[in-house]
């Protein structure tokens, strides 16, 4: 059973986070509550339950620095649901994949990295309202995070490795979208590391996911959404099966 301290520690973390981003001009209006997950893997996520919101945690997060910016951050995905944001509307992502189920025959990897690579334009665009939040130390600590989501190393599988490039560009977009990506990082390099194993193919898409992601906004219309992610999703598609044809012919 959780401690007393530990219930009222979380209440006190949500109170703050939400009365940063009431003081920044982002106000929660949902009811919402912060809970721990016994086994969860990663540090969190929230769900919707009628007309709450809940954040759930793992056990492994209560004790992290990242604890603050990890519940800034889904309280703005909150944020973006109550105002209708077409970024947060799972009809149009659904639409978009069936769409391209039926033209292209996608299999369940491939959807499955596409699910990611949407979060990953989700995520980058409510994190404008965490580092509007944040002050210099969280900052930093959100540096580092990224840091770490920048593989180096190719899996030889093409499907991942599409992934891998994603995810590459969406970390890297995250700083230098807020003016705090470094040129000759450890992070730098470790992408540079990848993208010079992957090849120039590689190199051009990543080039352009990075850019897509830098400029992203959130006031797209839906039609316009709807159309980047169109594209977003097809060119993704495309670098997955030209780099299995290229794996082929070697």
């Amino acid at each position: 059973m959780r401690a007393a301290s530990t219930d009222r520690s979380l209440e006190n973390t949500l109170d703050w986070a939400l009365e940063k981003m009431r003081q920044k001009g982002y106000e929660v209006k949902s009811k919402v509550t912060l809970n721990v997950e016994p086994g969860l893997a990663i540090m969190g996520y929230a769900r919707r339950e009628d007309d709450v919101h809940r954040i759930m945690i793992s056990e492994w997060a209560l004790d992290s620095e990242m604890l603050g910016g990890l519940v800034l951050h889904e309280l703005s995905h909150v944020y973006f649901t109550e105002r209708g944001a077409f970024s947060h509307d799972s009809a149009t992502l659904e639409r978009v994949l069936e769409e391209l189920r039926e033209r292209e025959g996608l299999r369940e990897k491939e959807t499955r990295f596409l699910i990611d690579a949407f979060n990953h334009l989700q995520n980058v665009l409510v994190d404008d309202i965490v580092f509007a939040v944040m002050e210099g130390k969280e900052r930093e600590q959100t540096k580092k995070f990224f840091a770490e989501w920048v593989s180096e190393r190719p899996s030889g599988d093409p499907v991942t490795d599409a992934a891998l490039l994603s995810r590459n560009a969406f970390a890297v977009a995250s700083l230098k979208r807020r003016d705090l990506f470094e040129k000759n990082s450890e992070m730098y390099y470790r992408n540079q590391a990848l993208l010079s194993a992957l090849g120039p193919v590689s190199e051009e898409e990543f080039a352009w996911m990075e850019g897509f992601l830098e400029s992203a906004k959130a006031d797209w219309d839906k039609e316009r959404f709807r159309g980047e992610l169109e594209n977003y999703f097809d060119r993704i598609l495309s670098l997955m099966r030209a780099s299995a044809k290229l794996n082929d012919l070697r």
